[in-house]
């Protein structure tokens, strides 16, 4: 296979990218210059949100922010960042780094516009493409260079283009329930992953629909990750929401994230 060390990806925009005139609601997730981090969202279990935080995140600071944010779905089957943003890319991440490995030119837009000038690189649900690790480790590299913040939604990192993504993170959040069967699958991956070099932070996010779980039990994982635990009030309907809504309800903890981000 041919080496893609000196391929790069394009990232440079047609239209120069409006000053928000926006007062800053979240503070912390105005980001001002490149290169800038890499927030990798995963999800401890199924249906933990991960998804969602990351297109709160993401659209936040693009509301917000003098430079581009580019919000990737690492191509996993829910199409969450799709569904969410109501825009799709031409290729999925898995699928240009691809093209990118077979020493095929990448033509066209990398990315779809989203709201407040967010660009998003994700599509319909993926179960082919399984991505090339040195060609997406390299895609990422280009993407922190050329955006304030890059926010990729890894999924449950069962797939090698999600796994790959998280070698390449500045920075880890990741969601669970904050449920007693939450807490028992995230302790049961994480103690599979040994603690990061890089700055992680733990959200646990309510479900009416499950029994809670005490909050020392939440504190004592994010204490064997040296994370910061962040509570996330409940989510639901969220398609349903306008995403305003959604980030003001969400406002301490993307507050809290964009602390680490810049740290």
């Amino acid at each position: 296979m041919r080496s893609t060390a000196n391929r790069r990806v394009s990232w440079r925009s047609l239209r120069r990218v409006r000053e928000s005139s926006v007062e800053p609601g979240v503070p912390g997730l105005v980001f001002s210059s490149c290169p800038g981090p890499l927030l990798a969202v995963a999800g401890l279990q199924g249906g933990a949100g991960a998804s969602l935080l990351a297109y709160l995140i993401a659209l936040t600071a693009a509301r917000q922010s003098t430079t581009p944010i580019l919000l990737l779905d690492a191509g996993g089957p829910t199409a969450g960042i799709a569904t969410y943003t109501r825009v799709s890319a031409t290729r999925s991440l898995p699928e240009l780094s691809e093209h990118l490995a077979r020493g095929e030119a990448v033509t066209g837009p990398v990315w779809a516009q989203g709201e407040s000038g967010l660009r998003v690189l994700a599509g319909a649900p993926q179960f082919t493409a399984s991505g090339e690790r040195e060609a997406i480790l390299r895609v990422l590299a280009d993407a922190r260079a050329s955006h304030g913040l890059t926010v990729a939604d890894i999924g449950t990192l069962g797939r090698p283009a999600e796994q790959a993504t998280l070698t390449a993170a500045t920075h880890v959040a990741w969601t669970l329930t904050a449920s007693p069967d939450g807490v028992q699958r995230a302790r049961s991956v994480l103690e599979r992953i040994a603690p990061l070099s890089r700055p992680e932070i733990l959200i646990a996010r309510s479900d009416p629909l499950k029994r809670s779980v005490p909050l020392a039990d939440l504190a004592a994982l994010a204490d064997r990750r040296a994370a910061p635990l962040m509570l996330l009030g409940n989510l639901q309907d969220a398609t349903c929401r306008a995403s305003g809504e959604l980030a003001e309800h969400a406002q301490i903890v993307l507050e809290g994230i964009g602390g680490v981000l810049h740290r």
